[in-house]
């Protein structure tokens, strides 16, 4: 049926053990920040609040058609631009401010809440740095608004998670869908404990990112549990446990699980190192989800069922 044999649930307390020893880390940096009366986590202007400001530089125009005289790319350009406006904003103690170029060649800076008289100097600064600029718009986003878009962030991901268990339970059964959740659930903790450990910034990109890795998980586990009612109907006359049909559609599935991912992450880790900072938390969050939901598939979800399941139904 298979040339694998790998026994993935008979080993199914080591697997949790790993992730949940990584979970446990993130958390206990969390309680440890709370306890000190810190942020637990790295959120971004879009959850605490902030400034954006939106400018056009003379300077910026002037280094495209250099470039493009002497057909260098635009890339280029906009990550030494980037570098620029980041290292004048250090002055300012804002050097983790979000800068990005727009494709209408529009300079946009995201920074920590600032009163009117900081955001003049930072613009006389840029000017005198940077040359002639317009200022196109200056936006402030308050701390209500703030935790607004971090409630509703989390009931988007409360909903999704509540309608992939729906979905679950109507293709398989009620247990098939809460062995699902655990490991979106699972997939979701080792991303906010990377984040954690890693100080990585909290914004609503992460939570696209998060969002993704979530459907993506789930994808690869209803390949595994489609393959094990498959099985389960094939072989019900010898009315084999289920922890012998988990092990046997996992190996059955395997080497597509690892060339789906592979491929996938190929892709991704490509975009992280050369796609520049605007979309590097976004990529490293998808990397490092896909990699967990590539994991939670094989070595959560199945054994999660197994667990759950009751062979004499």
């Amino acid at each position: 049926m298979t040339k694998y044999n790998f026994k993935i649930m008979e080993k199914k307390n080591l697997w949790f053990a790993i992730s949940l020893i990584f979970i446990l880390i993130g958390a206990s940096l969390m309680t440890v920040r709370a306890f000190k009366s810190e942020p637990v986590l790295n959120y971004g202007i879009d959850f605490i609040g902030g400034s954006t400001m939106i400018f056009r530089f003379d300077e910026l125009n002037s280094r495209y058609e250099k470039a493009a005289k002497e057909n260098k790319k635009k890339q280029v350009v906009n990550i030494q631009f980037m570098k620029e406006i980041r290292s004048i904003l250090k002055n300012f103690g804002l050097e983790k401010s979000h800068v990005q170029i727009t494709q209408d060649k529009e300079v946009l800076i995201k920074t920590l809440h600032l009163d009117h008289s900081s955001n003049l100097k930072i613009r006389d600064e840029l000017e005198e740095k940077m040359g002639a600029l317009e200022v196109l718009e200056v936006d402030f986003i308050g701390p209500a608004i703030g935790k607004e878009l971090k409630g509703k962030s989390l009931w988007i991901i409360f909903i999704v998670s509540i309608a992939l268990l729906l979905y679950i339970t109507w293709r398989f059964e009620f247990v098939f869908g809460i062995s699902a959740l655990i490991a979106l659930i699972h997939d979701a903790l080792i991303t906010i404990s990377f984040a954690s450990i890693f100080n990585i910034e909290i914004s609503t990109a992460f939570v696209a990112a998060l969002l993704t890795v979530l459907g993506y998980s789930i994808n690869d586990t209803i390949v595994v549990f489609d393959r094990v009612r498959e099985n389960k109907k094939k072989l019900h006359k010898r009315k084999l446990p289920v922890i012998f049909l988990a092990n046997l559609s996992i190996n059955q599935t395997l080497i597509r699980t690892i060339n789906t991912s592979a491929t996938t992450l190929l892709v991704i880790g490509s975009l992280l190192v050369f796609g520049g900072t605007t979309i590097k938390t976004f990529c490293l969050v998808l990397f490092v989800g896909i990699a967990a939901g590539t994991y939670s598939s094989i070595f959560i979800a199945s054994p999660a069922l197994v667990a759950l399941y009751r062979d004499d139904k």
